[in-house]
Protein backbone atom coordinates (compact mmCIF):
# COMPACT_ATOMS: atom_id res chain seq x y z
CA UNK A 1 0.00 0.00 0.00
CA UNK A 2 1.44 3.38 -0.86
CA UNK A 3 -1.45 5.80 -0.60
CA UNK A 4 -4.61 6.55 1.31
CA UNK A 5 -7.23 9.24 1.14
CA UNK A 6 -10.36 9.81 3.16
CA UNK A 7 -13.48 10.39 1.09
CA UNK A 8 -16.81 10.95 2.76
CA UNK A 9 -15.66 9.33 5.98
CA UNK A 10 -14.37 6.23 4.16
CA UNK A 11 -10.67 5.39 3.85
CA UNK A 12 -9.64 4.67 0.25
CA UNK A 13 -6.35 2.79 -0.09
CA UNK A 14 -4.32 2.45 -3.28
CA UNK A 15 -0.96 1.26 -4.54
CA UNK A 16 0.57 4.16 -6.46
CA UNK A 17 3.43 1.92 -7.59
CA UNK A 18 0.90 -0.23 -9.44
CA UNK A 19 -0.65 2.05 -12.05
CA UNK A 20 -0.12 -0.05 -15.21
CA UNK A 21 -3.55 -1.63 -14.86
CA UNK A 22 -5.34 -3.84 -17.34
CA UNK A 23 -8.93 -3.09 -18.42
CA UNK A 24 -11.45 -4.27 -15.83
CA UNK A 25 -9.17 -3.38 -12.91
CA UNK A 26 -10.46 -1.19 -10.12
CA UNK A 27 -8.37 1.94 -9.79
CA UNK A 28 -8.29 5.11 -7.76
CA UNK A 29 -8.59 7.90 -10.33
CA UNK A 30 -9.06 11.63 -10.72
CA UNK A 31 -12.36 11.85 -12.61
CA UNK A 32 -13.47 14.41 -15.19
CA UNK A 33 -14.66 16.77 -12.44
CA UNK A 34 -11.33 16.61 -10.58
CA UNK A 35 -12.64 14.36 -7.79
CA UNK A 36 -10.74 11.32 -6.53
CA UNK A 37 -12.93 8.23 -6.88
CA UNK A 38 -12.73 4.47 -7.37
CA UNK A 39 -13.69 3.29 -10.86
CA UNK A 40 -13.34 0.25 -13.10
CA UNK A 41 -11.11 0.82 -16.13
CA UNK A 42 -12.80 0.16 -19.47
CA UNK A 43 -11.30 -1.99 -22.23
CA UNK A 44 -9.51 -0.30 -25.09
CA UNK A 45 -7.10 -1.53 -27.75
CA UNK A 46 -4.50 1.00 -26.65
CA UNK A 47 -4.70 0.49 -22.86
CA UNK A 48 -0.96 -0.30 -22.60
CA UNK A 49 0.01 3.01 -24.21
CA UNK A 50 -2.41 4.87 -21.95
CA UNK A 51 -1.16 3.04 -18.84
CA UNK A 52 2.41 4.21 -19.47
CA UNK A 53 1.24 7.77 -18.83
CA UNK A 54 -0.90 6.74 -15.82
CA UNK A 55 -4.08 7.19 -17.87
CA UNK A 56 -7.13 4.97 -18.18
CA UNK A 57 -10.57 5.10 -19.74
CA UNK A 58 -13.79 5.13 -17.70
CA UNK A 59 -17.46 5.45 -18.61
CA UNK A 60 -19.12 8.81 -18.01
CA UNK A 61 -22.30 10.56 -19.08
CA UNK A 62 -21.84 13.65 -21.25
CA UNK A 63 -24.11 16.73 -21.02
CA UNK A 64 -26.38 15.21 -23.68
CA UNK A 65 -27.03 12.14 -21.52
CA UNK A 66 -24.94 9.83 -23.69
CA UNK A 67 -22.48 7.33 -22.21
CA UNK A 68 -18.93 8.04 -23.39
CA UNK A 69 -15.42 6.88 -22.55
CA UNK A 70 -13.14 9.55 -21.11
CA UNK A 71 -9.46 9.53 -20.23
CA UNK A 72 -8.67 9.95 -16.53
CA UNK A 73 -5.50 10.10 -14.42
CA UNK A 74 -4.88 6.81 -12.60
CA UNK A 75 -3.44 7.27 -9.10
CA UNK A 76 -3.00 3.53 -8.51
CA UNK A 77 -4.56 0.12 -8.00
CA UNK A 78 -7.49 0.23 -5.58
CA UNK A 79 -6.97 -1.86 -2.44
CA UNK A 80 -10.17 -3.01 -0.81
CA UNK A 81 -10.20 -2.45 2.95
CA UNK A 82 -10.77 -6.17 3.53
CA UNK A 83 -7.51 -6.79 1.62
CA UNK A 84 -5.44 -4.42 3.77
CA UNK A 85 -3.78 -7.24 5.70
CA UNK A 86 -2.50 -8.63 2.42
CA UNK A 87 -1.47 -5.23 1.10
CA UNK A 88 0.60 -3.93 4.01
CA UNK A 89 4.29 -4.82 3.98
CA UNK A 90 3.93 -8.52 3.20
CA UNK A 91 5.66 -8.06 -0.13
CA UNK A 92 8.79 -5.97 -0.54
CA UNK A 93 7.93 -2.46 -1.61
CA UNK A 94 9.08 -1.27 -5.00
CA UNK A 95 11.95 1.17 -4.55
CA UNK A 96 11.22 4.84 -4.57
CA UNK A 97 12.29 6.29 -7.89
CA UNK A 98 15.03 8.28 -6.09
CA UNK A 99 16.71 5.24 -4.51
CA UNK A 100 18.24 3.98 -7.74
CA UNK A 101 18.87 7.43 -9.23
CA UNK A 102 22.43 8.51 -9.90
CA UNK A 103 23.82 11.33 -7.74
CA UNK A 104 23.67 14.75 -9.36
CA UNK A 105 26.40 17.37 -9.38
CA UNK A 106 25.58 20.78 -7.93
CA UNK A 107 25.34 22.15 -11.49
CA UNK A 108 22.89 19.39 -12.45
CA UNK A 109 20.77 20.07 -9.35
CA UNK A 110 20.64 23.77 -10.28
CA UNK A 111 19.64 22.83 -13.84
CA UNK A 112 16.80 20.60 -12.60
CA UNK A 113 15.55 23.37 -10.31
CA UNK A 114 15.60 25.72 -13.30
CA UNK A 115 13.40 23.25 -15.19
CA UNK A 116 11.00 23.24 -12.23
CA UNK A 117 10.80 27.02 -12.47
CA UNK A 118 10.01 26.70 -16.19
CA UNK A 119 7.21 24.24 -15.32
CA UNK A 120 5.86 26.73 -12.78
CA UNK A 121 5.82 29.49 -15.37
CA UNK A 122 4.17 27.23 -17.95
CA UNK A 123 1.40 25.78 -15.79
CA UNK A 124 0.43 29.04 -14.12
CA UNK A 125 0.78 31.43 -17.07
CA UNK A 126 0.20 29.22 -20.14
CA UNK A 127 -1.60 26.08 -18.94
CA UNK A 128 -3.13 25.51 -22.37
CA UNK A 129 0.39 25.06 -23.81
CA UNK A 130 1.70 22.84 -20.99
CA UNK A 131 2.88 19.37 -21.99
CA UNK A 132 1.96 17.52 -18.80
CA UNK A 133 4.25 14.56 -19.51
CA UNK A 134 7.26 16.89 -19.85
CA UNK A 135 6.14 18.77 -16.73
CA UNK A 136 5.99 15.51 -14.74
CA UNK A 137 9.47 14.47 -15.90
CA UNK A 138 10.94 17.87 -15.04
CA UNK A 139 9.29 17.95 -11.62
CA UNK A 140 10.40 14.39 -10.86
CA UNK A 141 14.01 15.33 -11.72
CA UNK A 142 13.75 18.49 -9.59
CA UNK A 143 12.34 16.44 -6.71
CA UNK A 144 15.32 14.09 -7.03
CA UNK A 145 17.66 17.09 -6.78
CA UNK A 146 15.82 18.46 -3.75
CA UNK A 147 15.85 15.06 -2.01
CA UNK A 148 19.57 14.72 -2.72
CA UNK A 149 20.18 18.14 -1.16
CA UNK A 150 17.97 17.18 1.81
CA UNK A 151 19.94 13.99 2.36
CA UNK A 152 23.23 15.91 2.09
CA UNK A 153 22.05 18.48 4.66
CA UNK A 154 20.97 15.67 7.02
CA UNK A 155 24.36 13.98 6.58
CA UNK A 156 26.19 17.25 7.37
CA UNK A 157 23.92 17.83 10.37
CA UNK A 158 24.62 14.33 11.72
CA UNK A 159 28.35 14.77 11.17
CA UNK A 160 28.35 18.08 13.08
CA UNK A 161 26.34 16.55 15.90
CA UNK A 162 28.76 13.62 16.09
CA UNK A 163 31.78 15.98 16.10
CA UNK A 164 30.29 18.07 18.91
CA UNK A 165 29.55 14.93 20.90
CA UNK A 166 25.89 15.71 21.37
Amino acid sequence: MSGAIQLGGKLILFDANDCHLAPGSEAVIVNEKGNIVVARLEPTAEWERLARSRTGLVRAVNPFGEQVLIGVKVLGRYIRTEDVGQAVDLAPQKPDFFEDAQPLTSTEVAGELGKALAVCTRIYHHPDKANTDNCERSLRAAAHGIMQMWNDVQRIKQERTRQLGR
